[in-house]
């Protein structure tokens, strides 16, 4: 590293910023449904694999409404291969905000993700934050950055529909009781 980029580096770290070739993604959609319906979606572990479509499996794969500290595994398929990563839950405020991280045990060097929920007149406008790098272990340096982040933006932007079709459905149908 050279000496300009280590001096950047550190001062970035001692103010506590990201370092500044950490992606961001973001994204939002309108949810025609309220907030305790989105919430009760993206806040219940069980429904990851059905919202991400890289993920195969969560455990434990029970329905809790996530709290802070609480953590899953989850197993996805990338690339053609099997991976698996830790997520925990760094902030939760019910029915507005749900932040996770993945542990260092997984593919992605870090992933910080913040979803936010905001009511709005017809329902529930969904923001969702992203902040990752790609971990060059698994797939090499070059390919991970190209497949990471194309991974990660396909599965925020598929994740942000199935959100909104599965809380639209349940908001129609009454199916869910809250």
């Amino acid at each position: 590293m050279n000496p300009s980029m280590a001096c950047l580096f550190t001062a970035a770290f001692i103010v506590g910023a990201r370092p500044p070739f950490m992606p961001i993604l973001e994204k939002s959609i309108d949810v025609l449904a309220p907030p305790e319906v989105v919430w009760s979606i993206v806040a219940d572990p069980s429904f990851v694999p059905k919202l991400y479509p890289h993920v195969i499996a969560v455990s434990p794969g029970h329905s809790r409404i996530a709290t802070v500290g609480k953590s899953v595994r989850i197993t996805a398929k990338i690339a053609g291969r099997r991976m698996t990563a830790s997520l925990v839950a760094t902030e939760v405020v019910p029915n507005a905000k749900f932040s996770y991280k993945h542990l260092p045990d997984g593919f992605l060097d870090k992933y910080l993700c913040s979803i936010e929920l905001e009511p709005t007149k017809r329902g529930t406008r969904l923001n969702e934050r992203v902040e990752y790098e790609a971990h060059a272990g698994y797939l090499g340096k070059a390919v991970s950055k190209l497949v990471v982040h194309r991974m990660v933006k396909d599965n925020v932007i598929q994740s942000l529909k199935n959100v909104k079709e599965i809380a639209e459905l349940e908001e129609h149908t009454g199916s869910r009781t809250g």
